[in-house]
């Protein structure tokens, strides 16, 4: 495995410590030079073209959708239901009918904004409501990011649009209405992520003004923490709690100083432990005894959250007192494990179980960091959650033409989890990744302690060579119909639907949904 990352020599731990103590939010975002993330470095034995074979194990491929415009691979797919018809909604604003799997259609292109989305039923409106993320551009226009381009600053500070979240009327899913634009705080980093189950409270990777200056990555100037709004009514949503780990915001700098990366900061450079932040949301899964009215009181005993927080590690919260969240206990592998997020998503549905799993984000293209397990984390104990086992390193098809991933172009490592909410019940043994350049790799966690890759789906890679941008997500994110026994793949070629032996015979014929992923989720749609 190519082992040629970047090095550089610019400010030690101790010149870092100093700055940030005598300088604030601004010093702390420009105490170190580094090297951003997406950017190329191929090694001799990368591939010099992009590998447009498709490979397939233990899968068939139901239909495949490719876009008129430009394809692109969206961050998160959600499924509304009318009646026997099924819509996917995909990040860029795309919508899809997949009613019949067989015969997939996109039914309309960028019918709205935001790359990170949740759709449900709201239970008081009785509408079907779509929540979508607005935030400033990431600062990777050069190789440094903000060290080496102090203008990017200024283009985040001076950035116009809208930071914190839409909200449109879904109901008619060929004609979206935008009920509200929501305003986290024009200061602050937008809303970067998002969790919503239809119920009154969503949860945000969110920050609210400039001081969440905890983050050491080149393309980011403002952290982000969880932010808990009340969206009972779409029109005047209220912001109901913040809560981030001491260390993340300005005038922290002490307890920024007793975190675990810190220490590294004389051998390993600053923006190696990037992303210390809610990368993903913190997931909120359990309706109380299924009752949505018992589950959106202000205190409701047994409320939990499990967020992503990048290289700080799986985080569990007690969310009893919504107003007052509290960190019940917390998982954490950096160091040893630097490069990329360590902790992108985490996958509840096998909550009942006793398990969750936590996925990673390769960041840099050509391997350029260190590659990041896939964990599987025992909550039983939830003052103490464990790692129990790794999920296994997918490795290349015989008949590809490189024996390792990261001489194939693009990303190499995982991205995406199954998406939580979906028609049907979870299986409690199954799992998938969509893993960038290696493609989607399904598991039997039949054994927890022992994941087994069972099948897997590469497309082939999207793109042009001397555009890195357009083929670094080669597979970006998977939605499982489990009820139909469907599963759908966003890839930088368009949008391919898929069977597998491990979730039985497809269903392919147009059926409503009866049951929901959740208990309570999506209750009342007629």
């Amino acid at each position: 495995m190519p082992r040629d990352h970047e090095r550089y020599t610019e400010s030690t731990r101790r010149q870092f410590l100093r700055t940030i103590a005598g300088g604030g939010a601004g010093a702390l975002l420009a105490a170190r030079a580094g090297y951003a993330h997406h950017h190329p470095k191929p090694t001799a034995s990368s591939l010099t073209y992009l590998d447009q074979k498709m490979y397939i194990h233990n899968m068939e491929v139901i239909s495949h959708v490719t876009p008129e415009h430009p394809a692109h691979a969206p961050g998160r797919i959600e499924m509304m239901s009318v009646g026997s018809r099924r819509y996917l909604f995909t990040s860029g604003g795309d919508i899809y009918d997949v009613s019949d799997p067989r015969k997939a259609v996109m039914v309309s292109h960028g019918t709205f904004s935001g790359s990170k989305l949740q759709l449900n039923y709201h239970a008081r409106l009785k509408k079907w409501i779509l929540l979508a993320n607005s935030m400033p551009p990431f600062l990777g226009d050069t190789p440094g990011g903000k060290y080496d381009n102090p203008a990017a600053l200024e283009k985040f500070r001076d950035w116009k649009g809208l930071r914190g979240i839409r909200i449109y009327d879904a109901t008619d899913p060929t004609k979206l209405v935008l009920m509200n634009e929501h305003s986290t705080g024009q200061t602050g980093a937008g809303t970067h992520n998002i969790y919503y189950d239809g119920g009154r409270y969503a949860y945000l990777a969110s920050a609210p003004d400039d001081t969440f200056t905890g983050v050491g990555s080149a393309i980011i100037a403002v952290t982000t923490a969880m932010m808990i709004v009340d969206v009972s009514d779409p029109l005047d949503v209220k912001q109901v709690a913040m809560w981030w780990l001491p260390g993340m915001r300005k005038g922290e700098e002490e307890a920024l100083r007793q975190w675990p990366q810190w220490k590294y900061f004389e051998s390993e450079p600053f923006d190696r432990r990037p992303y210390t932040k809610l990368q993903g949301p913190v997931y909120v899964p359990r309706r109380t005894g299924g009752n949505p009215a018992a589950y959106d009181d202000e205190i409701c005993p047994g409320r939990r959250g499990y967020g992503s927080w990048g290289a700080l590690g799986f985080m569990l919260h007690d969310l009893s007192d919504i107003k007052n969240p509290k960190l019940l206990g917390r998982f954490s592998t950096s160091p040893p494990y630097q490069g990329g997020i360590p902790f992108h998503s985490i996958y509840v549905g096998m909550l009942d179980r006793g398990f969750v799993i936590g996925n990673p984000e390769a960041l840099n293209p050509d391997c350029n960091e260190d590659y990041l397990p896939i964990w599987v984390i025992d909550v039983r104990n939830e003052e103490y959650p464990i790692g129990i086992a790794q999920f296994p390193r997918p490795k290349p098809p015989a008949d590809a033409p490189y024996n390792d991933f990261c001489q194939k172009r693009g990303r190499f490592g995982a991205h995406n989890p199954i998406e939580l909410k979906a028609p049907g019940r979870i299986s409690p043994s199954f799992a998938a990744v969509a893993q960038f350049n290696a493609g989607l790799r399904c598991y039997d966690l039949t054994e927890p302690s022992r994941p087994e890759e069972t099948a897997y789906f590469i497309p082939p890679q999207g793109g042009v060579i001397t555009n890195p941008d357009s083929f670094n997500r080669t597979v970006e994110c998977v939605f499982v119909e489990w009820d139909r026994k469907v599963m759908y793949v966003t890839t930088t070629t368009g949008l391919y639907a898929l069977a597998t032996p491990a979730l039985g015979k497809p269903i392919l014929d147009p059926m409503p949904v009866s049951e929901w992923s959740l208990p309570g989720l999506n209750a009342g749609v007629p």
